[in-house]
């Protein structure tokens, strides 16, 4: 079964380094919907929006003998995949617009998240 065009997926993502092995899967899972011609979103939210805070995927490798998480993320962003970061994170790490990784897209509040969340076909988090 193939996902229609007018179909949309909200990757949530909650994590940040401590959780190595969950950075992966939503990128892929992501990429795949995607190549489906899905409308695909990441959402990172909590300590997860410190991944996208320069210095750090660029520096930071899921498992050893991997690409840095930066390679996946932009291998996600070639397929059309929306990348956000949710604006409480800002306010709890003191950071500003300026201090994220230019695959970031946008800075969005929590009321993004729930209409996007209830637009959508499907819902995933991490």
């Amino acid at each position: 079964m193939f996902l229609l065009p007018e179909q949309k997926v909200v990757f949530v993502i909650t994590h940040g380094e401590e959780y190595k092995e969950r950075l992966e899967p939503p990128l892929h899972l992501a990429t795949m919907a995607a190549a489906l011609d899905a409308e695909v979103m990441l959402l990172y939210t909590m300590s997860a929006g410190l991944l996208l805070k320069k210095g750090v995927p660029e520096n930071l490798f899921p498992m050893k003998g991997k690409n840095p998480y930066i390679e996946t993320l932009r291998e996600t962003k070639e397929e059309g995949v929306k990348i956000y970061v949710c604006s409480p994170v800002l306010e709890m790490y003191n950071l500003s617009r300026e201090d994220f990784i230019d695959e970031v897209d946008d800075i969005v509040g929590g009321m993004f998240l729930v209409t996007e969340s209830l637009k959508a076909d499907v819902v995933y988090t991490f």
